[in-house]
């Protein structure tokens, strides 16, 4: 049987990331980013963005995936993580 990823392995770092940059932004007295500049600098919906700064998402498009990286000048590889919830077959 094939066993499915399950949406606890695949970690979504969006809130931590916006808490770096926002620590960053402070030490160097610049407010911080809102949800609504996160929104119109990307171009994805507020509404988008705010579920994702709260609940990690199940899907997401690579256009969003995209938008985000973007904005936030990062890659998908700081954005999405991977953890595996089972032990391995060869341990």
């Amino acid at each position: 049987m094939l066993s499915s990823v399950t949406p606890m392995s695949i970690k979504f770092a969006l809130r931590t990331i916006v808490a770096r940059k926002n620590l960053a932004r402070a030490e160097a007295g610049i407010p911080p980013l809102t949800q609504t500049e996160i929104a119109g600098g990307s171009g994805v919906s507020q509404s988008v963005v705010s579920k994702f700064l709260t609940k990690p998402p199940k899907r997401i498009d690579l256009e969003t995936i995209d938008k985000l990286c973007n904005f936030l000048d990062i890659t998908p590889n700081d954005l999405l993580g991977y953890t595996s919830d089972s032990p391995s077959e060869n341990s």
